[in-house]
């Protein structure tokens, strides 16, 4: 077409990008899946998982007893507890679960014998077990900062009184379409039914899982993550089920050489399987946004000079957006999204940055901007990070000749890099792109202003808890 000027122009096809091949997609799974195995090889999680596993054995019978408890808090599902405690052992725990069952049935029985002294010593268990994942998960997301008291209750209590209500009101569901399908006369409707009903356990696992990874780390974690990340732990957990019970079956290595007490090395042996495969789940959740946003770093070496430099400037540019448009501050959440940095990077940039005053928490928990960038250039916002080679050359050097020589490059280059760094950080940081000046709308809803995602979340689960306690009484 002829533009105003009379020359002809034409605009330019966007063309599609070109799919990936299936072989592509594979292979960038297989690389995502040997990036997760690094960081949990280099995160110790088989030494974590070890410790797990001796904390539950001793918090097993406590989480049982608080759990049946709850169950007898609604009429509805106290007659469940029997069924409930066949169907967990059979579902979840391969070859031994009936004789693991009869043992934790006596050990629970008991706890009602206890007194005021022993009964919190039994909920000192249960919050040591908690407490053990909690931190674990911290470590996986690298995150410094730990819950408050009460948030860290908060997520507790929803773990203890949420658990047992899903798990019945899950079975219940079971149950009822195993009957309507009994109860059907068409085939297919009843095929249907059934396939349904047994494909309860898996889905079951899955979304505890899911929900393990968005509420017990003190990261503002994805909820398309968190699935990912239960979707592929509960796959792996039911092939382990499988596996484990086919070899024990097919080879009675620990019949033979333990005979009656077989049971107590099979379930230490599962119990830390299942481990395994669970902070295997939370590392493939802790490495999707550092895959995502090319930050990879999965041996925990210190980030470079060129990548804290660049995760401090996409922290203050994310600030500076929010700033700029609306003046709103930025969660936790909000931020990683805009700044499009990982973990890592996030936690490091924002104590860095914090601890120079480049910003702040606004009421304790969201981030904002605590320094006017226009009067900050970039070389200062450099050295301030530590990023340059300032200082004193050492004694026994500088007496040197390379010493002399290494000095006086030094100093030219720092008079050079303050030349070449002299644009203030509001300017180089502007957009100059409009469609970047507003900023992108929530994927997910945040939490009321002020309050960080990961202490909202904790909080409803907790309130859904209490409340659904409170109604069945």
């Amino acid at each position: 077409m002829n533009d105003v000027t009379g020359n002809n122009s034409t605009m330019p096809e966007k063309k599609a990008p070109p799919k990936a091949s299936l072989g592509k997609v594979l292979k960038h799974f297989f690389q995502f899946f040997v990036y997760a195995g690094i960081r949990f090889n280099i995160d110790g999680c088989q030494q974590r998982a070890a410790a797990l596993t001796f904390t539950s054995l001793l918090a097993i019978v406590p989480l049982l007893a608080v759990s049946f408890a709850i169950f007898s808090a609604f009429p509805a599902y106290d007659s469940l507890k029997t069924e409930v405690q066949s169907y967990l052992f059979s579902n979840f725990i391969p070859s031994v679960g009936d004789e693991v069952q009869g043992y934790l049935e006596k050990f629970t029985a008991q706890t009602g014998r206890l007194t005021a002294v022993g009964i919190v010593f039994l909920a000192l268990s249960a919050v040591m077990l908690l407490m053990t994942i909690s931190n674990t998960m911290n470590m996986i997301w690298q995150t410094k900062q730990t819950r408050g008291v009460v948030s860290r209750l908060m997520v507790f209590w929803a773990v203890l009184t949420l658990a047992p209500m899903l798990f019945g009101a899950s079975l219940s569901l079971s149950g009822y379409l195993f009957a309507l399908a009994r109860a059907s006369n068409v085939e297919s409707v009843t095929g249907n039914l059934a396939q349904l009903a047994m494909v309860f356990p898996f889905l079951l696992q899955t979304a505890g899982l899911s929900v393990l990874y968005l509420v017990m780390p003190n990261y503002p974690v994805r909820r398309r993550d968190a699935l990912i990340g239960g979707l592929v732990a509960g796959v792996l957990l039911d092939l382990l089920k499988r596996g484990f019970g086919i070899y024990i079956t097919a080879f009675p290595t620990y019949e033979t050489i333990y005979g009656a007490m077989a049971t107590i090395p099979i379930f230490l042996i599962w119990v830390y399987l299942s481990w395994m495969v669970v902070l295997f789940g939370a590392e493939v959740t802790a490495g999707l946004p550092e895959w995502r946003h090319g930050q990879r770093n999965p041996r925990r070496e210190g980030l470079s000079p060129l990548h804290r430099l660049a995760a401090a400037l996409s922290v203050l540019s994310a600030l500076q957006r929010a700033a700029a448009t609306d003046g709103t501050t930025l969660s936790e959440r909000r931020l990683a999204r805009l700044a499009k940095v990982g973990p890592q990077a996030q936690g490091w940039a924002t104590r860095k940055l914090k601890s120079l005053n480049y910003i702040a928490r606004a009421d304790g928990h969201n981030w904002v901007l605590s320094r006017d960038l226009s009067q900050v250039d970039l070389a200062t916002l450099y050295q301030d990070l530590e990023l340059d080679l300032s200082g004193r050359m050492p004694r026994g050097q500088l007496n040197t000749d390379w010493g002399h020589q290494l000095t006086e490059i030094l100093d030219d280059f720092s008079k050079a890099r303050d030349e070449v760094m002299s644009t203030d950080l509001r300017s180089f940081l502007t957009s100059k792109s409009p469609q970047h000046d507003a900023l992108p709308s929530e994927e997910e809803d945040e939490g009321p202003p002020g309050e960080s995602k990961a202490s909202f979340n904790a909080k409803v689960l907790a309130l859904i808890g209490l409340g659904a306690l409170s109604q069945s009484g």
